[in-house]
């Protein structure tokens, strides 16, 4: 199989934490807590390894633990290109309150990069272009990078004829567009933060009262820009626009046991499977399996069943 690159400027590390209660203003107590390398790209990579893809991470990394953070996503399976940002890796925290069967994240705000770093990261990005045949690029980008940077990586990624799928959102989705990406997949609340100025959307609630509206907007960016546009919702159906038009496909429900993750899982597994050569619609089914599968782990970003 061919490799994929999957290239995330935000790298962090995730500690996730189950409380069977959870209170504010006392000392609380979690027996059953791990702690990851994690971020949007990390996931992703992570998942591709996992469903036997071949997957390459483009990051940066910095501070007096980047060789820890290496070595743990090196043991995932996933080959990586980094360089030394000089801004310490943050530290990200999942609560999962047992009883109220909620998930609640905790994100420490990255540290800018250095100068310099904007020019390694893109001769990094060239280097690796050779060796793939899908491109991915999720998250945000820290601060410290050039604002073109995102969409300079995706004119040159087409212009060498890969297949590009982007989870991104704001001037980063938006300038890039016009360079003819193969698949746009934000969250809904992403993409109306993006496209829909003043409409607010929460990750985890019924938009359906919403749905003509978004209907219209990914109508006019199809036809405009050519790309396929995926939204997950958290629980509820995604919606789906691309050549054969608008559609809306359910998802299996499943009982949580933690929701972060299940939207990079998503994309992992349609560019898994893009990549294995399947079809469009064969591609998003996997992915959203991946997503369900994520649910029911406590890992964030895994779609391997683990021991109770």
């Amino acid at each position: 199989m061919e490799k994929i690159l999957v290239v995330c400027l935000n790298p962090t590390f995730q500690r996730t934490m189950v409380f069977e209660n959870f209170l504010e203003g006392e000392v609380n107590r979690s027996r059953h807590y791990r702690f990851d390398a994690s971020g949007k790209g990390v996931n992703v990579a992570r998942i591709i390894a996992q469903l036997g893809g071949k997957p390459i991470h483009i990051t940066h990394v910095g501070g007096s633990r980047m060789d820890e953070f290496i070595h743990m996503v090196k043991a995932d399976g996933i080959e990586v290109f980094w360089t030394d940002s000089q801004s310490p890796i943050r530290t990200c925290t999942t609560i999962i309150h047992a009883n109220k069967e909620t998930t609640t994240e905790l994100v420490e705000e990255p540290i800018a990069v250095s100068s310099g770093t904007d020019k390694k990261i893109r001769a990094l990005f060239t280097e690796a272009l050779k060796e793939v045949a899908t491109v991915v690029i999720s998250g945000t980008r820290t601060s410290g990078y050039s604002p073109s940077l995102y969409p300079d990586f995706v004119k040159e990624a087409k212009e060498a004829g890969k297949r590009v799928i982007l989870d991104v959102k704001g001037s980063d989705l938006v300038d890039s567009l016009t360079f003819g990406v193969d698949l746009v997949k934000p969250n809904l609340s992403e993409f109306a933060t993006t496209f829909i100025p003043g409409l607010m959307v929460l990750e985890q609630e019924d938009s359906s009262d919403i749905r003509g509206k978004i209907q219209r907007k990914l109508e006019q960016l199809h036809t405009q820009y050519g790309t396929a546009i995926l939204l997950t919702r958290g629980a509820y159906a995604v919606w789906l626009q691309d050549d054969t038009g608008f559609s809306e496909i359910p998802i299996e429900q499943v009982k949580a046991v933690n929701t972060i993750g299940c939207g990079d899982a998503v994309t992992a597994g349609i560019a898994y499977s893009l990549t294995n050569g399947d079809s469009f619609y064969k591609a998003v089914k996997i992915g959203l399996a991946c997503g369900v599968a994520n649910a029911r782990n406590l890992r964030p970003g895994s779609i391997e069943k683990e021991e109770n």
